[in-house]
């Protein structure tokens, strides 16, 4: 099996994601993750896997923001400097000599600090028990 550094940039993996089916089997996935009904419809984040031989898929599905909301946050994006100043420099991994800053809307880094634990437990199953996915 191949093991890919920690890191590594989009670009560099473009070639593997069109050449191995992954953006249309994650599309798929996560077209039926939305399509299931959400038993709990307040602000949540569900998962679902999605194994074959050759990947696990994890797809993540939140309630849309509405366009109210949006306009009430005023395009609300954080830079990954900022995002570094705040002492939340997990993103890093994004930037390349090519593309050496980012934004990330603030409710998606809101979201992803409100389920930090909860995806690094779920980080370390795929990664210490990847048979049972």
């Amino acid at each position: 099996m191949t093991k890919f550094p920690q890191f590594i940039s989009g670009l560099d993996l473009a070639n593997l994601v069109v050449n191995a089916d992954l953006l249309q089997l994650s599309c798929g996935v996560v077209k039926d993750l939305h399509a299931e009904t959400n038993r709990n419809p307040q602000f949540s984040v569900r998962h679902k896997f999605f194994s074959q031989s050759n990947c696990t898929i994890i797809a993540f599905a939140a309630p849309a923001l509405s366009s109210e909301d949006l306009i009430l946050q005023g395009g609300d994006l954080i830079s990954s400097s900022a995002l570094k100043e705040q002492g939340f420099p997990l993103f890093e991994s994004l930037c390349s000599e090519g593309n050496p800053s980012f934004s990330v809307h603030g409710a998606a880094i809101t979201l992803f600090k409100a389920y930090f634990q909860e995806l690094s437990l779920l980080k370390d199953q795929v990664l210490f028990f990847p048979s049972i996915f």
